[in-house]
């Protein structure tokens, strides 16, 4: 099945942009990170390909989505968008991955809704228990000197570009071009000061079976971080990566790929080994 680069939805009068991939097998929902969109999970979505009906989202204010939201934009409020998208796709239920950001909404939409959510990945997830520090400086930088940021995600996504086999232009465009859509500054401002207000979520309410994937070199997320959400999340699996940053699944996404896999087609938990206690660390070879 070909990218569906301009695949619209109308859920709530916002406009939703995503990006589709497979026709068959169960149903995967793909939540990006604060400043990043749909595309960041194009690679991981290649590998998966055949396995599973997937479905990348840019949340309203991100990507090509709407920059004028109708809502609120607190966390519990991009959770509630996620069932209207479910509802709109036609999906009673899902498993959802989320990386960083995404983390956290995948979280809040598994604790208010658990009979929507089947399975939970989370990666280099954010801690939705408390609150979150969201800067708006390097997204500025690409309103006002797109040529600047051209530059700097170029030299940022070398490797990225690498694992997705693409050239650098394309990662390049696909997230500095949506910077550039009337309303991105405004939309921003209204962001930080409603997400500030974002309640803190009980991670003990999620029942869904969940992995947690934690980078250990990870510097936006600390690894403690990662691995204390783990800890709060009732039977929850924890994998440790080794040598992997905060953009592990562009960077390693034949790794990401193989782990969303075989835990969502685990039958229980004991594929898995021990819980959240773990020390043992994924292998980048797997890769």
């Amino acid at each position: 099945m070909s990218w569906a680069a301009n695949r619209f939805l109308e859920v709530d009068s916002e406009r939703i942009h995503l990006i589709e991939r497979g026709t068959h097998g169960p149903r995967l929902l793909l939540l990006h990170g604060y400043a990043s969109n749909a595309q960041t999970w194009r690679p991981v979505m290649e590998r998966l390909d055949g396995r599973f009906q997937m479905v990348a989202v840019d949340m309203p204010g991100f990507g090509w989505s709407t920059r004028y939201p109708t809502g609120p934009l607190t966390g519990d409020a991009y959770a509630e968008r996620l069932v209207g998208i479910l509802d709109a796709l036609g999906w009673m239920r899902a498993h959802v991955v989320g990386q960083s950001w995404g983390g956290g909404l995948a979280q809040r939409l598994a604790a208010a809704h658990p009979d929507r959510v089947d399975r939970l990945v989370l990666v280099a997830t954010v801690d939705p228990s408390r609150s979150l520090w969201l800067g708006t400086a390097g997204l500025r930088l690409g309103i006002r000197f797109p040529f600047l940021a051209r530059i700097a995600v170029a030299r940022g996504q070398r490797s990225a570009a690498r694992a997705a086999g693409v050239r650098p232009r394309e990662l390049v465009r696909a997230y500095v071009d949506p910077l550039r859509l009337r309303g991105t500054g405004a939309f921003l401002d209204r962001f930080i000061a409603e997400h500030a207000t974002s309640s803190h979520l009980d991670l003990a309410r999620i029942a869904s079976p969940t992995l947690v994937i934690g980078p250990l070199e990870d510097r936006v997320v600390l690894p403690e971080v990662t691995r204390s959400v783990a800890a709060r999340i009732p039977g929850s699996r924890y994998v440790p990566l080794a040598g992997a940053g905060h953009s592990v699944a562009a960077e390693m996404p034949g790794l990401v790929a193989d782990l969303i896999a075989e835990f969502l087609a685990s039958d229980g938990p004991s594929r898995w080994g021990s819980p959240v206690d773990k020390d043992e660390s994924a292998s980048k070879s797997r890769g």
